[in-house]
């Protein structure tokens, strides 16, 4: 490959850990003085999370605290790549830090990614490939016990609960609801608080470092009526059907998950809903690190976004699920661009073949299912009561619209 060649090349590779979440690098090649190639930068995108989230005011656009980091050490690697000194360095750069990190991805799914980009003769093999080094490493993320049945219930009866059944939002909007009524419960001004949401139109809703172009065919699914908004959290991209799609935040403060690791929180808020299900004789449980599935597929999944404690209130928790009522699985095939290796280690080979709507087990409607499903809180919590919005979260929720959620900067800013 010349210099020229070099200096335009645009490289990607995908890795992904059993039961882990998947991770891309895209590499821009340069080559110096003395002819050596380098690489000149790199993009890494994904579903995966970052624990704990930067707090709000401080999150620039383009600050992505501990994946920055990621891909300034991924820059400072020399090439040819050697796949154990990378797994040693990107394994330093996990460890380090100032509280951020990077949830559902470890070094060796990086450094299979960066030997995927690179082309044949950029990688050293036979030293220690990340094949030979997984072994331990695929089991982080490949299985985890169920949840604890009497603590989830000794967390959640503790609780005063606020309940919002909010009215329908255009899907920009409900980005910014997320984040307003995070902030305020973080700040210690509200009480923990679960919203239902009503969506007012069909959206496609990507993960905080998800790459629009890699997960969405962009054109098609606004040609067929789709919003493409960026949530505040990481994960999957979502496509949301208003009369399909079941959707609920809860807002908490930090402390309901103390003690807990990442698995287990999601375990612990995702409680109330999987007992309620299981009440109406659906069957659901946990599966992975953040989806409620069926024994068939997958029937829903969540994300997470925690704001420290500090001086201005106990730090906040966002908690937000999506499920599938009922799926149109030729349209979601239609709008996502889903990569293989997201399927590899589930024993599927398709959206149509992963997902399970909770309507194959239930004859109630939507609203129906939602309304049962509410009424099993006041068994489980300490206190429930039904509530609304703030003026002055709604006000926020409109300045973060136009300040971040509703500009184009933000859904495309990993392109």
């Amino acid at each position: 490959m010349g210099a020229d060649g070099l200096n335009l090349a645009r490289l990607r590779g995908v890795g992904k850990q059993m039961g882990g979440k998947l991770a891309a690098v895209t590499l821009t090649l340069g080559q110096g003085s003395d002819s050596r190639p380098f690489i000149a930068s790199c993009r890494i995108d994904g579903d995966f999370f970052t624990e704990p989230a930067p707090v709000a005011s401080q999150e620039s656009e383009e600050d992505h605290g501990p994946v920055s980091r990621l891909e300034s050490a991924i820059c400072d690697l020399p090439l040819p790549l050697d796949p154990g000194l990378a797994l040693e360095k990107l394994g330093r750069v996990m460890a380090e830090g100032d509280g951020q990190r990077v949830v559902g991805v470890s070094p060796w799914t990086l450094v299979t990614a960066l030997e995927r980009a690179l082309p044949d003769g950029l990688v050293i093999h036979g030293q220690g490939e990340p094949d030979r080094l997984s072994s331990a490493s695929d089991q982080t993320f490949s299985s985890h016990s169920q949840p604890d049945q009497a603590e989830c219930r000794r967390r959640w009866s503790g609780l005063k609960l606020d309940l919002i059944r909010d009215r329908p939002r255009q899907p920009v909007m409900q980005m910014a609801m997320d984040q307003a009524l995070n902030d305020a419960v973080a700040q210690g001004q509200l009480p923990p608080t679960l919203r239902i949401w009503n969506w007012a139109a069909p959206a496609v809703i990507l993960g905080r470092f998800q790459s629009l172009s890699r997960e969405v065919h962009v054109e098609r699914a606004r040609s067929l009526g789709f919003t493409l908004v960026r949530r505040c959290t990481g994960g999957g991209t979502m496509v949301i059907q208003p009369d399909r799609a079941i959707t609920y935040s809860l807002y908490l403060p930090l402390d309901f998950v103390k003690g807990a690791d990442m698995i287990d929180s999601y375990r612990i808020c995702d409680y109330w809903l999987v007992r309620g299900l299981r009440m109406l004789g659906i069957q659901a449980g946990w599966q992975g690190m953040n989806d409620i599935a069926s024994p068939q597929g997958k029937m829903g999944g969540a994300a997470q976004r925690r704001l420290p404690a500090g001086s201005r209130g106990p730090g906040g928790l966002l908690h937000h699920t999506t499920l599938s009522y009922s799926v149109d699985a030729d349209l979601m095939a239609q709008v996502l661009n889903v990569d293989p290796e997201k399927f590899r280690d589930k024993a599927v080979t398709s959206v149509r073949s992963r997902v399970d709507p909770i309507d194959r087990q239930t004859t109630l409607s939507r609203q129906s299912l939602i309304d049962a499903l509410l009424d099993t809180l006041p068994s489980l919590v300490a206190d429930l009561h039904i509530s609304s919005p703030a003026p002055e979260v709604e006000q926020r929720a409109r300045t973060l619209t136009r300040q971040r959620y509703g500009r184009e900067e933000w859904t495309a800013q990993i392109a």
